[in-house]
């Protein structure tokens, strides 16, 4: 599977969301979330998520291409540039709303420069930094707080977050 099409976004799990309200607040469904994020067994519990996990959750109405942030407290925009590879201009341009880069809010969806890449049988790590043009270090950092990740073992379905190269 290649590049996954349509609009997703980067959630932040918060205490006393289950994985049918993320569905509801976000316009998706449960089983495509579960799905892009190893929620089945024998990797988890169906449905077990934990406050802190990112998850991957694709928006059912819209086809363009996007990857959308929720904006967490403490964020600032040169952080989330950073950890998707990219800078402060790259992530102004996507979003004009912003008038005040030192000035964002929490729980506001921004639009990043990343892409989600859905995993195919065989896949590895490796083979998916050298074909998207990234390498293995930025796919585990942006990767490293979702439920299911691990940068040894691809499950098919599996959906990365793929920094902009």
């Amino acid at each position: 599977m290649p590049v996954a099409q349509g609009t997703h976004f980067i959630y932040t799990v918060r205490p006393g969301d289950t994985l049918y309200s993320i569905a509801q607040k976000l316009g998706s469904n449960v089983q495509k979330i579960e799905q892009l994020n190893a929620l089945y067994p024998p990797f988890t519990d169906p449905g077990l998520i934990y406050p802190g996990q990112d998850l991957i959750v694709p928006y059912l109405y819209n086809p363009a291409n996007q990857v959308f942030y929720f904006v967490k407290p403490g964020d600032t925009l040169y952080g989330i540039a950073t950890r998707y590879g990219s800078n402060i201009q790259r992530v102004l341009s996507l979003n004009p709303q912003i008038t005040d880069p030192n000035l964002i809010y929490s729980n506001t969806a921004i639009q990043i420069p990343a892409m989600i890449y859905e995993v195919s049988s065989g896949e590895n790590l490796n083979a998916i930094a050298r074909q998207l043009g990234v390498s293995v270090e930025q796919i585990i950092q942006v990767n490293r707080y979702r439920p299911g990740f691990s940068p040894d073992v691809l499950y098919p379905g599996y959906g990365l977050i793929i920094p902009a190269s």
